[in-house]
């Protein structure tokens, strides 16, 4: 009788090569796993810009000085809001609202608030600042947005 030589890997040799490829792949799931915890923060911080940026927008535009000189006072409804000193009611954070009061839909965890500055002269102009702050109830969200108003 001939001894044939066996073929195929040994048990030692298995063994180890399970050990290899379970590390590796624990590795690649823990990477997986800490990329996707911060998968959201995007997200997050560009919602809180264009919030921002709403809010700054809609201030912009509103007139310098009160044009009917009547003091429509905090309401809720910012559309009744005429110049950029009536943003001074955002002073304490809030949820974000449109022009109206409504809520807006999934974005009831961002607070925003506002600060009006007094008039200042800029390059020969008054202004006045408006800066815009929107925050996340999670944390680790702090955008703020300013402009300045000129009175012409």
């Amino acid at each position: 009788m001939s001894a044939e030589r066996a073929r195929g890997f040994t048990l030692l040799e298995i063994v180890v090569t399970i050990v290899l490829l379970s590390i590796a792949i624990l590795a690649i799931i823990g990477l997986v796993a800490q990329l996707g915890g911060r998968s959201a923060a995007p997200v997050l911080q560009t919602q809180a810009l264009y919030i921002a940026e709403g809010y700054l927008d809609e201030g912009l535009l509103k007139a310098y000085a009160d044009p009917d000189g009547i003091d429509e006072g905090c309401t809720a409804n910012r559309a009744l809001w005429d110049d950029v000193a009536d943003f001074t009611c955002l002073a304490t954070e809030a949820a974000p609202t449109d022009p109206a009061g409504n809520g807006l839909p999934g974005l009831s965890r961002y607070r925003v608030s506002a600060t009006v500055g007094p008039p200042a002269t800029v390059g020969g102009a008054t202004t006045r600042r408006i800066e815009i702050r929107v925050t996340h109830a999670d944390g680790g969200i702090d955008v703020r947005l300013a402009g300045l108003r000129a009175q012409y």
